[in-house]
């Protein structure tokens, strides 16, 4: 069984669920038998034909799960029959069987479950790379996250609270409390209340942002640079107000160090043993509760269309995965 797309468009219309017979894998290459695989929004972008760049169609869409290895090269093999590995670097993984280069294979530990396993890619690796690689950390620095209750949001502070920082969070409605149980932060503020928003302001005069973790682009970003200190630092890693950053943002602070972060880019441009050894740090924090992400609903591949409506009329899937089993 596999889900197919011959056309770009709404995922709802766009889905076609088919039987097919896989055919056995080249030398290069392994086959892995599903076992869960996961919807993000990436997948829904790309299924609308964002990517079409580089994106043919047809295409089986899915970038994050975690199969068994079901046949692999006997001559030479980088894995044995019955690993659990992690396929990363394409689309592909909303299928029972998947054959795909050894290469973008990488092998999960024993102590994770295979729920974890399975989200253990996405928001995980980017909230870390972003930590690790591109963030310049040092103690007692200040760090404001926008959209902090989002599920990424949240994996950030937490990630952020085991390396020493208590960060500021920004959301967009007051009853936001119970959703950061668990985490230390200096501070919550709603955009929307205008006394918030009004002490935000009021934040350059008084404390000094070392660093500011922003998915959602627009004219946030522009507000929200003015409170950056001199060469501080603002990546941006989504774009939820579908505004891009205003070129006003580089004319007002010339002086901010800026970039984007995609994980698609870091993944394509990395040797595999850095991405494994990675991957390892990130496995870590999911089996510790640090990085985990909350499971929202499970559906076979079969009722896909149920569970695309589920991520739609669900205000709940904004915190957890719908996960597709085999």
């Amino acid at each position: 069984m596999r889900a197919i797309i011959q056309q770009f468009g709404p995922a709802l219309e766009s889905i076609t669920i088919e039987s097919y017979s896989s055919p056995s894998p080249p030398p290069s290459q392994i086959q892995l038998r599903m076992r869960y695989s996961t919807i993000n929004p990436s997948d829904l972008i790309t299924i609308s034909g964002a990517y079409r760049s580089r994106i043919s169609l047809p295409f089986i869409p899915g970038f994050e799960g975690v199969g068994i290895v079901h046949q692999c090269n006997e001559q030479d093999p980088a894995f044995s029959i019955g690993d659990r590995v992690l396929p990363i670097g394409s689309a592909g993984a909303w299928q029972t069987y998947r054959n795909i280069d050894e290469q973008w294979c990488f092998t999960v530990p024993n102590q994770l479950s295979d729920e974890q396993a399975a989200t253990s890619y996405i928001n995980p690796m980017t909230a870390w790379l972003m930590l690790s690689e591109r963030l310049q950390i040092h103690q007692n620095m200040t760090i404001l996250i926008n959209a902090a209750n989002s599920a990424i949001g949240l994996m950030l502070i937490r990630m952020l609270n085991h390396l020493g920082i208590l960060p500021i969070a920004v959301v967009r409605r007051d009853d936001t409390l119970q959703e950061f149980e668990g985490c230390k932060l200096q501070r919550i503020i709603n955009i929307n209340n205008n006394d918030d928003y009004r002490s935000l302001i009021e934040m350059k005069n008084h404390t000094k942002i070392n660093a500011i973790l922003d998915s959602v682009g627009g004219l946030e970003s522009l507000m929200l640079s003015s409170l950056l200190k001199e060469n501080g630092q603002f990546i941006n890693y989504g774009l939820l107000s579908a505004q891009p950053i205003p070129s006003q943002f580089w004319l007002e602070r010339p002086d901010i160090d800026f970039s984007y972060f995609h994980l698609r880019q870091w993944i394509h441009s990395a040797k595999k043993v850095d991405i494994q050894n990675k991957l390892n740090e990130v496995m870590q924090l999911v089996y510790e509760g640090i990085a985990d992400t909350k499971i929202s609903a499970r559906f076979s591949l079969n009722d896909i269309h149920n569970a695309l409506n589920y991520v739609q009329t669900n205000e709940d899937i904004k915190k957890g995965k719908i996960l597709l089993t085999f």
